[in-house]
């Protein structure tokens, strides 16, 4: 696997398992683990797909130590802001 080294040192997944539409069901829940089984461990999200708590859920079902899962996320733009 290839990583990207952080300007804190910490290394990243250069592959990350996208999760665009995928819903915030037990469907989102089964691909998220499947992703994870397949030795994915970045996850790349967003407010806007709506799918954090199928994500969190699968996270935490997967036993896999939280420390070792990277989770990348955005803002949709309304939330952007100065501060």
């Amino acid at each position: 696997m290839e990583y990207y080294t952080l300007s804190n040192n910490m290394k990243i997944p250069v592959i990350g398992f996208g999760t665009w539409q995928t819903p915030n069901d037990d469907t989102g829940v089964n691909a998220v683990l499947a992703a994870l089984k397949a030795g994915y461990r970045h996850i790349d999200t967003a407010q806007g797909y709506e799918n954090e708590q199928a994500v969190g859920k699968a996270v935490k079902q997967s036993g896999i130590p939280r420390e070792e899962i990277f989770i990348t996320s955005k803002l949709t733009n309304s939330m952007h802001g100065y501060r």
